[in-house]
């Protein structure tokens, strides 16, 4: 009878064990490196002679830092792990090639059951809440403007080829690079910044990386806290 009791005992924490599995994105311990950032022109450097008399061809071309992006890129790495509340290791599993994806919000996310493409509605609320112009170059669907994505999965919803506004930050030769950045919405009004990654490509400064994100900031203030998400598969 013991021998039974014991047995059905295990049964029942494997099962909880089942049940308390979580397939959502989870957060991750973050490391951050140097951040950097280019300059603008200054009219001083390149100034031009006038004289009387002359009309003189002038082409002008400008770069100008954004006031609303941020740019995130590295590389990630992950276990599985079992161990008490306590944070003692029974045993771990070590991914040994990265898939899946990473993921930024301006608030947390307890529910990814509803997360979905943002639509315009959203969208535009979203740039409201940065205080960036609908008529902006480097808006928000300006900058995710097309539609070009592979099959991703968020927890257990798979989510369709093609189907969200996404972008492709670049490559270390100014071509669209190896991370399809996807804009979804958890809720009505609150924005998720997705990348897919994909391990050990080049990234825009020619090291190797597992992914590049694109994230808006305020454009009045030019500062947003962002919490990270992280499902590796």
């Amino acid at each position: 009878m013991k021998k039974k009791l014991v047995i059905t005992m295990l049964v029942a924490i494997l099962t909880l064990a089942i049940v308390m599995a979580d397939p959502d994105p989870l957060g991750a311990t973050l490391t951050p490196g140097q951040s950097s950032r280019g300059t603008n022109t200054d009219a001083s450097s390149n100034p031009q002679n006038a004289q009387a008399g002359n009309v003189t061809q002038l082409n002008i071309n400008q770069s100008r830092i954004t006031q609303i992006w941020q740019g995130y890129y590295g590389n990630v790495s992950g276990q599985i792990v079992l161990e008490n509340s306590g944070g003692d290791r029974f045993y771990d599993w070590t991914y040994t090639a990265v898939t899946g994806e990473v993921y930024a919000s301006r608030n947390t996310i307890s529910d990814w059951s509803t997360i979905n493409c943002t639509n315009s509605t959203q969208w535009e609320a979203e740039e409201s809440s940065l205080n960036i112009a609908s008529a902006d170059t480097d808006g928000i669907n300006e900058t995710y403007d097309t539609v070009t994505h592979p099959t991703f999965q968020v927890g257990t919803k798979t989510i369709p080829s093609n189907y969200c506004q996404a972008t492709r930050p670049y490559n270390n030769a100014g071509a669209p690079g190896a991370w399809y950045n996807v804009l979804m919405n958890s809720n009505s009004t609150n924005t998720v910044y997705v990348v897919v990654l994909s391990e050990d490509q080049t990234a825009f400064d020619g090291s190797t990386a597992d992914f590049e994100l694109l994230v808006p900031t305020d454009k009045s203030s030019g500062l947003a806290t962002y919490y990270f998400y992280v499902e590796l598969a």
